[in-house]
């Protein structure tokens, strides 16, 4: 797969407590990031500050964009039992029909991000990243369904990071990775130019704040893992996400929203499970679907006394064009970072 045809995924890695605050993106490039102490100016500029002025988009300019979003038959707008069918994750769930449950829970779980949010250090963790990558033959008219190649396989591993600052605004988060030896990694794709990044803050969506730029449905209960969760369905809102996520192919951004179930747990509010996917297929473009999978875990930050909510598992899985790709990340032996000097990606 060419570089011109790659996909890189990156999911908001600079997030304030009061605005998810950067550009999720799929892309073709990656833009040079500057990471410096808490202390510093440039951890203190505002997530815009971060982004290309081509990527500060607008979800309101687009009339083909919107028509698909319009258009679109949510995660809100099903049965249930037609949701059950479609995500193979639902099976086992108990319905329940209580709209004053639905705020109730929003509540909950807004004031344990907020926990989750204020008592995160600076951390590390090592990262094994898989991509999987089948290319469809061309079609043979005498068949009724394209071949599929020997699928490509690559694993990589990376040390991942994740920094808090403290800004006017507001506290941030932001993700890194780094090579073994420390050395920041401006370009972690896999040879086929695959690279997604994001996911340890993904959960931020759901702060009080940020709320306000989704619709979500209270669908029931169901036990997960030897857990007893709340199950809500959600769908982001068009004209009303701050920062939408943006597929850039050569040069050429597009809009993305996402619609998706969470899992939360009864007893602390905290999310389980996440899945995301497209709120529509953008055809228009060759992305016919983009998936995205989280299991979150309580993990033990050694010395700093402290359990944390946190991802541990990540799949992603999108169809663009001709090819099919799926990506896993694994995360294990989450611990403090200490920030000692600046990191500059040239």
């Amino acid at each position: 797969m060419s570089r011109t045809g790659a996909l890189f995924l990156l999911l908001p890695c600079l997030i304030l407590a009061e605005d998810l605050g950067a550009t999720r993106r799929i892309s073709n490039r990656l833009t040079p990031h500057t990471i410096q102490s808490a202390d510093s100016q440039s951890a203190q500029q505002s997530p815009s500050a971060a982004t290309p002025e081509s990527d500060s988009l607008s979800l309101k300019g687009d009339e083909v964009e919107q028509s698909l979003w319009r258009n679109a038959r949510t995660y809100l707008d099903l049965p249930t039992s037609e949701l059950v069918t479609q995500i193979k994750e639902l099976h086992g769930l108990v319905p329940e029909d209580n709209p004053n449950q639905l705020s109730l829970l929003l509540d909950r779980i807004g004031k344990s991000c907020v926990d989750l949010l204020q008592h995160t250090p600076n951390l590390a963790s090592r990262e094994k990243q898989k991509t999987t990558e089948w290319i469809f033959a061309p079609l043979d008219p005498t068949k009724l369904q394209p071949e599929l190649a020997h699928p490509k396989y690559e694993e990589q591993e990376f040390e991942y990071l994740l920094l808090a600052h403290q800004t006017e605004r507001g506290k941030t988060l932001q993700e890194y990775r780094t090579d073994k030896h420390g050395q920041p990694i401006q370009d972690p794709a896999s040879r086929g130019g695959q690279m997604t990044q994001g996911f340890v803050t993904e959960w931020l969506q759901m702060l009080p704040a940020n709320q306000s730029q989704a619709r979500f449905r209270y669908l029931g209960r169901q036990e997960l893992l030897h857990r007893n969760v709340f199950v809500i369905a959600f769908a982001q809102i068009p004209g009303k996400v701050r920062t939408p996520a943006t597929f850039v192919l050569d040069g050429k951004p597009v809009h993305l929203l996402f619609q998706g179930i969470l899992w939360v747990d009864e007893t602390d509010s905290r999310i389980v499970r996440m899945i995301e996917s497209l709120l529509a297929p953008r055809n228009d473009v060759g992305l016919s679907n983009l998936t995205t999978k989280i299991s979150f875990d309580a993990v033990f930050i050694p010395n700093a006394e402290i359990r944390l909510w946190l991802p541990k598992e990540v799949t992603i899985h999108w169809h663009y064009r001709a090819h099919e790709v799926e990506q896993r990340h694994d995360y294990s032996n989450y611990h403090l970072y200490a920030v000692n000097s600046k990191i500059v990606l040239q």
